[in-house]
């Protein structure tokens, strides 16, 4: 664009000889004047008859000399309605991107000299813009006009180069209709520059300033569609479950005109692929199709294609679309679940589309693009179909536990951990990644007061063993532990966690006036309890696993019998936990019978010990057995205090003290 301090352009040039100054210089008005340029003399004649005298007579007058000055002046002015009429550019005007598109530039040419004249006008390409015109196939036309403005002759057509003869006070409406290039489409905001001269031959003959020039540039508005289309299934997500023949997703569109010109006539389409299809009237989940434009988006029979026509976009004005569609009968996994929509656009309003713009900005395969937006600017017109593309996946939900061990433990126990993997053996389907989707217990069936669940964690490490820093679990007000504070990412198909449950017992061996609590158990169960849909998927069964856990140890009676003093203790058959009335002459006869009662642990340093009483006085006679082959006890007698120590008892293994005491009203064994 040339610089214009003036904003009027008047180019004056060349020599006002009559007035004696020098001239002012302007782009589009050239003015020349020529004093005493030259003269015109002339010589009046007559012929004439007389009477009575054929002969013709003539006569001539003296001469008079007029002397003539010529002025030649003419200018280009540039009349488009640009905000700036009237002066030496037609600025900023609009040009749609498609190639070969014209655009109208008018020029007033105007003689305002005193000479007829002829002026050349020619239109060229400038350098440093973003286009050319194509300047063999525009076209120049004038209409010439004279001084009161009327029409003078009809629309007549000028080649470039060619001329146009103005007498003194007419004017030639000058129409210029240049030709973008046809080979070669624009993007929004390209800028081309065409310059415009018109030479006056009588100036240039002179050889005067003889060229008017005006600057015409168009700059390319074009509508930039920016579309972005999301979806959501009746999942709440983006999943397709085509294991649930309610499945559905539902689309919206959205298509901003961020553009420098108007959208008309916008189509707006959406194929669906192979694995999809739109739902029709009448079917299951059926959701009319909407929008905030103008008419209803129609379904194509075969439920394929979504379009709605004739739409109307402003600049930045929206429109938005929704519709609704499934999962194609015969959709698989491995079935094609991308759709893009498309924009299409007849931005020249000749009937043929000239814009074309995905929601895919490049990854549609199915669609050439010609969106006329500038690389240079990629925020303007940006599509996103991001999250339009759905899943497929075949659900389904099915939640394992596994038992641990039952488990003997000692009265007096602590830390007994039982272990219990939750595994998700669903397909397409994570469980537990949301609080409350979840949840598991832990409760006794048998419940006993001796028996305490103290502890409820995550077994991070799979050791079995509760270590510091592994997640200790709350339950809630009802009792319920929920999976997702074990795991807070969930438990995705095949992946496991594992539950540690820690026990503790408080039980008595005692026999003495009440039952030892040796054999006494509890069953804990564990029952893992999803809680509805997930991802649209219904709820597996509950499932669950038990653990039992029985106190054992050392069981210890003490049995009795009367005879003889000197009979070997372990001949007796008669022993007895009740009352035995023995004569003064007997002595008391006494087994110590302590069974391991664990099913297969070693119980180690037995040591079983008895204090006599007063009347009785030990028969030095001390024998032990065992019921499998472990070592007996070896004695220890000191005084009244009668014991045995067994250096190992194996599980179920009985081991046996024997021995006798002299009864002795005081105490020794002398006769009463």
């Amino acid at each position: 664009m040339k610089p214009n301090a003036f904003k009027y352009s008047v180019l004056t040039v060349g020599v006002i000889a009559a007035m004696g100054i020098a001239g002012t210089a302007n782009a589009d008005d050239v003015t020349y004047s020529l004093d005493d340029a030259f003269a015109v003399k002339n010589i009046a004649t007559a012929t004439y008859n007389v009477t009575g005298n054929n002969t013709q007579q003539t006569a001539e007058s003296n001469e008079v000399t007029i002397t003539v000055s010529e002025t030649g002046a003419f200018s280009l002015i540039a009349t488009v309605a640009d905000g700036n009429p009237g002066d030496d550019e037609n600025e900023d005007i609009d040009v749609n991107p498609v190639a070969g598109e014209s655009v109208e530039f008018t020029h007033t040419l105007s003689n305002d000299g005193n000479v007829t004249d002829t002026y050349t006008i020619n239109i060229s390409n400038e350098d440093n813009d973003d286009y050319d015109f194509d300047i063999a196939n525009s076209e120049i036309t004038y209409q010439v006009r004279d001084a009161d403005g009327n029409p003078v002759g009809n629309v007549e057509t000028v080649a470039n180069g060619g001329t146009i003869e103005l007498d003194p006070d007419q004017s030639a409406d000058i129409v210029i209709s240049a030709v973008t290039d046809p080979n070669d489409d624009r993007v929004i905001g390209d800028n081309g520059i065409l310059t415009v001269t018109s030479t006056s031959k009588y100036l240039d003959d002179l050889g005067q300033p003889a060229v008017a020039t005006n600057t015409d540039n168009a700059i390319t508005v074009t509508p930039i569609y920016a579309i972005t289309k999301s979806a959501q299934s009746n999942l709440g997500t983006k999943i397709i479950d085509l294991n649930n023949a309610n499945a559905y997703v539902d689309y919206t569109i959205t298509v901003l005109n961020e553009g420098t010109a108007d959208g008309t006539d916008v189509t707006i389409t959406d194929n669906l692929p192979a694995g999809l299809i739109a739902i029709q009237d009448g079917e299951a989940n059926y959701q009319a199709p909407t929008t905030t434009g103008t008419g209803t988006p129609d379904i194509s029979s075969d439920g394929r294609t979504i379009t709605l026509t004739g739409q109307n976009i402003d600049q930045n004005d929206t429109i938005t679309i929704t519709f609704r569609a499934r999962a194609a009968d015969n959709a698989t996994v491995g079935s094609d679940f991308v759709n893009y929509a498309v924009v299409t656009d007849d931005v020249d309003d000749d009937g043929d589309i000239d814009l074309t713009d995905s929601s895919g900005d490049g990854d549609d395969n199915n669609t050439t693009e010609d969106n006329f937006e500038d690389p240079a600017n990629p925020d303007v017109g940006e599509d996103n179909n991001d999250d339009a593309t759905v899943t497929p996946k075949n659900q389904t939900r099915s939640l394992t536990i596994t038992d641990d061990d039952d488990k003997e433990v000692a009265l007096q126990s602590a830390d007994n951990v039982y272990t219990y993997t939750i595994t998700n053996a669903g397909t397409d389907v994570t469980e537990a990644d949301a609080e409350d989707e979840v949840f598991f217990t832990v409760t006794p069936t048998i419940d006993i007061n001796e028996i305490d669940t103290v502890t409820v964690f995550v077994d991070a490490n799979d050791n079995g063993l509760f270590d510091a820093g592994e997640v200790v679990l709350t339950p809630n007000g009802s009792g319920q532990y929920d999976l997702n504070d074990a795991v807070n990412a969930g438990l995705a198909p095949d992946e496991s966690v594992t539950i540690g449950v820690v026990v503790d017992t408080n039980g008595s061996g005692s026999n003495n006036d009440q039952d030892s609590d040796i054999g006494k158990f509890e069953e804990i169960v564990i029952t893992v309890l999803p809680q509805g849909d997930v991802d649209g998927t219904p709820a597996p069964v509950d499932v669950s696993a038990e653990s039992t856990t029985t106190m054992q140890g050392i069981d210890l009676f003490k049995f009795q019998a009367a005879a003889a003093c000197g009979t070997d203790p372990q001949s007796i058959s008669n022993w007895v936990t009740t009352n035995v009335t023995a004569t003064a002459d007997q002595c008391a006869f006494y087994k110590l019978e302590a069974t391991n009662t664990f099913s297969n642990t070693e119980i180690t340093s037995v040591v079983l010990s008895d204090t006599l009483a007063e009347t009785l006085t030990y028969e030095g006679d001390f024998s032990s057995t065992t019921s499998n082959n472990s070592d007996p006890a070896s004695s220890n007698i000191s005084g009244q205090n009668i014991g045995g120590t067994f250096d190992t008892l194996t599980g179920q293994e009985v081991g046996t003290i024997y021995f006798s005491a002299k009864i002795s009203q005081t105490g020794t064994n002398s006769t009463p």
